[in-house]
């Protein structure tokens, strides 16, 4: 027992090791992507230094095609030592807070559950920014380049020469699964197109169609970005391109499908009712706890979450639920957080943001936890309230620096005191692996302060956080 405690909802540290209720992981912003998608737009990272394109990034990393290695990595390591590192309980469920994928695409989906459930996972690197054939002689290619012989803008950066990586980075991976119990929620990169758009007849066909654009469209600058990517993305793709291998796998899925391929996966909580609604909203009960899942995606699109009226009235009715039965508890699971369910678009008056759901939550002494991804960073915030308050668990994204999960272990003491016991993951990979190499660029994407913001502060990671007896 470590860690410091955190007693900022009060009570005192327990220091003792109480009845374990749950032991978890915390997954969240794997973002297993398909590098060489017709649909994604990565020049916009060229010009992110200019204020009026920072609203989308990013739209591309260098380390963008080995995600699915850095995945894999988490998962083996997890498969390895199914146990939480505190209390050495077996993992009860591993849960994925969403952009498990990154672009919308049925191919990616299709990895995504390859690797959780087992399977093979295999998304080609030919066309992507770093596979430079379609280099043009005399001038640097801008994106980095792992060939030798090809001269790009970055190599002075400090980004390496790697042998081979087109091919290393399109092998397939013959996965064994995450090896517990599992489920997901989308975040806003599973349903919409880079994160942000609703994918429209035009860009569907640029999608699955036979060329790529790497290149800003000639004299392409709107007055508003991100307002025009909301409503025609595939002016985006509109640049010089190159022909690459068509596949109808890059279309679009919605929430039925995604749904249909979690129950197909074997992922907790749905059921055919599920598909047959398109709700995603659930709950999964284990002896002591509830996990009460949430789809905090905006109907009308953009990055940011909100929260629908029924949505809110399902919540709490399935918290009351738990209130009336002794000694359970409740853990909510969404996307995105309270400071992130900002979402206005369209102005619709069905949907609600961050204060109304803590407002929701704060009824129910039973919630006494919210995790949530979608902000890439590791950050734990005390929500004090009515009935006790509830820890909001943010984790860092799998993607980016530091390329991190989170053991999340509840314990019950003799006097009432429940104590969450949150323990950052790193994978195991080798030294010469793929996924190795994605978490060294990662680092080197990131500058040292937005490197530092991402890991978070002491108190975000490796903590206890107490809650006194209610």
């Amino acid at each position: 027992m470590g860690s410091p405690a955190r007693t900022d909802l009060g009570g005192v540290d327990p220091g003792a090791t109480g009845e374990v209720l749950v032991s978890a992981v915390h997954l969240t912003d794997l973002h297993v992507l398909d590098a060489s998608s017709p649909a994604r737009c990565e020049w916009v990272e060229l010009v992110g230094h200019d204020p009026l394109w920072r609203p989308l990034l990013h739209m591309h990393r260098p380390y963008d095609a080995l995600t699915t290695f850095a995945v894999e990595a988490h998962l083996a390591s997890i498969r390895a030592d199914p146990v939480g590192p505190n209390f050495h309980q077996p993992y009860d469920i591993a849960i994925s807070t969403g952009d498990n994928i990154d672009n919308a695409q049925r191919n990616e989906l299709d990895a995504y559950l390859a690797l959780m459930a087992g399977g093979i996972a295999e998304l080609s690197a030919v066309g992507c920014a770093q596979d430079a054939s379609a280099h043009l002689a005399g001038e640097p290619w801008p994106y980095w380049s792992p060939d030798p012989v090809i001269p790009d803008a970055w190599r002075d950066l400090g980004y390496p020469v790697v042998e081979s990586f087109i091919e290393r980075a399109s092998a397939p991976i013959h996965a064994k699964g995450i090896g517990v119990a599992w489920t997901s929620v989308p975040g806003n990169h599973d349903l919409m197109r880079q994160g942000t758009a609703l994918s429209t007849a035009a860009l569907e066909s640029i999608a699955i169609g036979p060329a790529k654009s790497l290149r800003q469209p000639p004299d392409f600058r709107p007055v508003d970005p991100l307002s025009l990517f909301l409503d025609e993305p595939e002016a985006f793709s509109a640049g010089p391109g190159f022909p690459i291998e068509a596949n109808a796998g890059r279309r679009e899925i919605d929430r039925r499908e995604w749904i249909e391929a979690h129950i197909a996966a074997g992922a907790l909580g749905f059921t055919p009712s599920h598909a047959a609604t398109g709700t995603i909203d659930t709950v999964i009960d284990t002896e002591h706890v509830r996990f009460v899942l949430l789809d905090t995606n905006h109907p009308d699109g953009d990055y940011q979450g909100s929260i629908g009226t029924e949505q809110l009235a399902w919540l709490d009715q399935r918290l009351s639920e738990v209130d009336r039965e002794a000694g359970r508890v409740a853990i909510l699971v969404s996307h995105h957080g309270a400071d992130s369910l900002v979402n206005v678009r369209g102005h619709r008056p069905d949907r609600h943001l961050g204060d109304d759901m803590n407002e929701v939550i704060h009824r129910h002494p039973s919630a006494i936890a919210w995790l949530v991804g979608h902000r890439h960073l590791n950050r734990i915030e005390a929500r004090p309230g009515a009935s006790g308050g509830f820890w909001e668990i943010t984790t860092a994204s799998i993607i980016d620096w530091p390329s991190q999960a989170r053991a999340v272990e509840v314990s019950r003491h003799s006097d009432g005191t429940i104590e969450i016991s949150c323990t950052l993951l790193d994978h195991d990979d080798a030294p010469d692996g793929l996924a190795t190499l994605h978490r060294s660029l990662a680092r080197r994407f990131a500058s040292t302060g937005v490197a530092t913001r991402l890991a978070g502060r002491e108190i975000d990671g490796n903590v206890r956080l107490v809650l006194p007896p209610r």
